[in-house]
């Protein structure tokens, strides 16, 4: 029988050997490492947190919340280190995507034989 985390340990493993991941790794560490886009980086996820259970509860943000939300977005625009952090991640999740895709291809096969 097989231990099906046993693959799954050996893909975290082989996947932080990726491009994609080592990438994604120096970008993150190079924000973590310059105080001002680790500051500004930890702004914008707690407002991407925020936004995500305001949309979860249907609340509107305030005209306030929108200005302070803009302003930040266009600070983390400008940051070269988020930029490229953010650049980095979107290729990581696209390879993570990638492998859902084939992990999973024998469910979707499956519902696709049923509209057949």
């Amino acid at each position: 029988m097989i231990n099906i985390y046993d693959n799954a340990n050996e893909m975290a493993t082989a996947l932080q050997k990726t491009t994609q991941y080592t990438e994604w790794e120096d970008a993150f560490k190079a924000v973590q490492n310059d105080e001002t886009s680790k500051v500004l980086f930890a702004q914008f996820q707690n407002i991407q947190m925020t936004v995500q259970q305001m949309m979860q509860s249907q609340e509107q943000p305030t005209a306030d919340q929108e200005k302070e939300w803009d302003a930040v977005a266009n600070q983390v625009q400008k940051n070269t280190l988020i930029s490229e952090l953010m650049s980095k991640e979107q290729a990581l999740n696209s390879l993570l995507g990638e492998l859902n895709d084939l992990v999973t291809k024998p469910i979707s096969q499956a519902y696709a034989n049923l509209k057949k």
